[in-house]
């Protein structure tokens, strides 16, 4: 006779506003180290008869083995999470728990309100075991997460918040040797209290969180500038207090799923069994640069305790399992960000797109919303027009709640304008599968520091020469700025100044120039004859440094006086481009740099040539206003490129200094 389930239910309320709550327990592979559960063995993925589940095992204490389906977390952020486990074998039959987050009306001293955390579960037993094992290791865990918020509150009072709470166990870490390196990475930073704050971390932290750490999350928590921070690790790591590693991020669902040692590591193609796809190393988004300590330092080992909580994919604020047949519902978000509906793996999707500004009152009935859609002008308003008349017509619009329809080929509705916050979202699968639907922000998190950022700084490069790509692999990169800067009639200074005094000239130059790279978050790529090549993030960083060599290139030719003074010519160019190994150092090619490099071309002397969409960017826009500069529209055909391209000449008005 199959035993029955025991259900346990507990509530309690926090001085904890509902998103801290959020961020403690949905971080559930910590959460699960801290309670004591187990570290999971093995894992794989299982798409069986229309249902999407992970096969793990994991050991009890390390002795008693236990296999089970694990299916996807169901949440809404900031509201609720709950899983099922089945489990085959041991002594638990069937688990189902999570949590559920309210409001109370005590309120804080930040404005926010308390919350009241349910935690529930039901296990059901499989055999007498079974009976014992849940007081001892379920209700017991339950219990220790609510002691887990207690001791984060504990930690506040105590003003490290920044910190989460910890096992009892004590890190082994080796005090002399890593307060020896954090004192010279403090000589070289300067920072005192970051350089503190990373000692605190390597010294009390779980060893999930000390491997793979990431600046920018980290810089978040710390409430510090994440540049600064970035160019710490990096000096650490050169110092030997940090290793860094490469991981390859899904372009679906944006987790990272393989990692390398080295760039030159790194493979052409990935895949992704969660998503069933191969995807290319694209250096914008899916290859991020992360730290651990270094092992002669404290050993970290590498454990997964959850597979599957909210945390891990942050980006998403709903995560839904609809059978086939059946509907879902939860109510929509107030975000800042825009967000999209999206099925899992066959990535079919549902724009959300946000109202015109002045079209901020939203729609109340069928009638107002073809109205609004009818004066959109643009190809997106169109779509949410002819997506509005199917809802009219098929009578999917009620005031306060939005109906979509999936039938295994796509959505009803493939676009819709933004609903109000609390707006009822009901969605039906008609289709013959179970589907894993998403609400996620639309665009990537902007936490991750990428191969694509990294490799524009120079201390990167300068720090890391040999992290490389393996010799011939050549890897994507969407968006880059490359300068390009030469001499003006470098043939004829040679001539009249003689070889010595013009090639120390030419050094004295290149030392001119690459500072102003370097000060404007570039790095060098390389020198050619006299000219220099160097790479940019963003084109606001590039025509900063173009401007500011140019209003000091008087003071240069004063600091080192030549019967011929020289002369800089500067163009650039962003856009898409290809990275390589060549000779050690990474390299770029492609059309941005040919374009950058005909533009150069095009420069006169005392001016920089960029193109004219670049001009147009707000952020160029508000420099140039900076700078006493004359701005000179014009086209070009430019040698190799088969159309004409718009150009704008920035001319530096000489004596022109800079603007602060």
């Amino acid at each position: 006779m199959p035993l029955p389930a025991q259900k346990h239910v507990y509530e309690q309320e926090y001085a904890l506003s509902r998103d801290k709550v959020w961020e403690l327990l949905s971080n559930t592979d910590h959460l699960n180290r801290v309670i004591g559960l187990f570290p999971i063995r093995s894992t794989s993925f299982h798409f069986q008869n229309t249902n999407f589940f992970q096969e793990l095992s994991a050991k009890v204490v390390g002795v008693v083995p236990m296999r089970w389906k694990e299916h996807p977390f169901q949440w809404v952020k900031n509201v609720r999470y709950d899983v099922v486990r089945e489990y085959r074998g041991g002594p638990l039959k069937r688990f189902w728990g999570g949590i559920e987050l309210e409001d109370t009306d005590t309120i804080l001293s930040d404005g926010s309100r308390a919350t009241k955390v349910k935690l529930f579960a039901e296990f059901t037993p499989a055999n007498a075991l079974g009976l014992v094992a849940i007081p001892i290791v379920g209700v017991s865990s339950m219990r220790k997460t609510l002691k887990y918020l207690q001791t984060y509150l504990q930690l506040k009072e105590q003003e490290k918040e920044h910190l989460l709470p910890q096992t009892e166990i004590s890190y082994k870490v080796n005090t002399d040797e890593l307060h020896r390196l954090l004192e010279e990475l403090q000589r070289v930073s300067g920072d005192v209290k970051m350089t503190e704050r990373l000692r605190e971390h390597l010294m009390v932290s779980g060893d999930d969180q000390v491997i793979d750490m990431r600046p920018y999350e980290l810089a978040k928590i710390w409430d510090m500038d994440r540049e600064v921070l970035l160019r710490m690790f990096l000096y650490a790591t050169k110092l030997g207090i940090t290793n860094l590693s490469w991981h390859l991020i899904c372009p679906n669902c944006r987790v990272s799923k393989s990692g390398a040692e080295t760039m030159s590591g790194l493979k052409p193609q990935y895949h992704c069994d969660f998503c069933g796809i191969n995807y290319e190393v694209n250096f914008d988004k899916y290859v991020e640069l992360c730290f651990s300590v270094h092992p002669h330092l404290r050993r970290a080992y590498k454990q997964i305790f959850c597979v599957g909580g909210p945390a891990i994919t942050p980006h998403i604020y709903v995560q839904l399992e609809i059978a086939a047949g059946n509907e879902a519902e939860f109510e929509y978000p107030k975000v800042p960000e825009q967000l999209r509906l999206r099925v899992l793996r066959s990535n079919q999707t549902v724009s959300i797109v946000r109202q015109q500004a002045g079209l901020q009152s939203r729609i109340q009935n069928s009638t107002l919303l073809e109205s609004q859609a009818n004066d959109m002008k643009s190809q997106a308003s169109l779509a949410i027009r002819q997506a509005a008349a199917a809802r009219i017509e098929d009578g999917h619009i009620h005031s306060g709640q939005l109906d979509i329809q999936y039938d295994g080929h796509g959505w009803s509705i493939p676009v819709v304008e933004e609903p109000l916050p609390g707006t009822l979202i009901k969605l039906v699968n008609h289709s013959r599968e179970n589907v894993i639907v998403a609400l996620e922000k639309d665009d990537w998190e902007d936490i991750t520091v990428t191969a694509s950022k990294v490799t524009t700084m120079h201390e990167f490069r300068s720090m890391f020469s040999s992290e490389v790509l393996a010799p011939g692999q050549q890897v994507g990169i969407e968006n880059v700025t490359i300068l390009f800067s030469d001499l003006l009639g470098s043939t004829a200074f040679y001539e009249q100044v003689g070889d010595a005094h013009a090639y120390g000239q030419v050094r004295n130059h290149f030392n001119f120039l690459i500072s102003w790279v370097n000060a404007n978050k570039g790095t060098l790529v390389k020198t050619i004859g006299d000219a220099v090549m160097a790479v940019f993030e963003y084109p606001e960083n590039a025509v900063k440094t173009a401007l500011d060599v140019q209003s000091h290139v008087d003071e240069f030719n004063r600091k080192y006086p030549s019967n011929t003074p020289i002369v800089i010519k500067m163009g650039l160019f962003q856009g898409p481009a290809i990275v390589v190994n060549s000779n050690q150092l990474l390299d770029y090619f492609g059309r941005t740099v040919n374009l950058a490099a005909r533009m150069q071309g095009l420069s006169v002397g005392h001016d920089v040539v960029i193109s004219k969409e670049c001009s147009e960017r707000p952020g160029v826009q508000a420099l140039l206003a900076s700078y006493e500069v004359q701005i000179e529209q014009f086209e070009q055909r430019l040698k190799g490129i088969d159309e004409v391209i718009q150009l704008t000449r920035v001319q530096i008005i000489a004596g022109n200094t800079l603007a602060v």
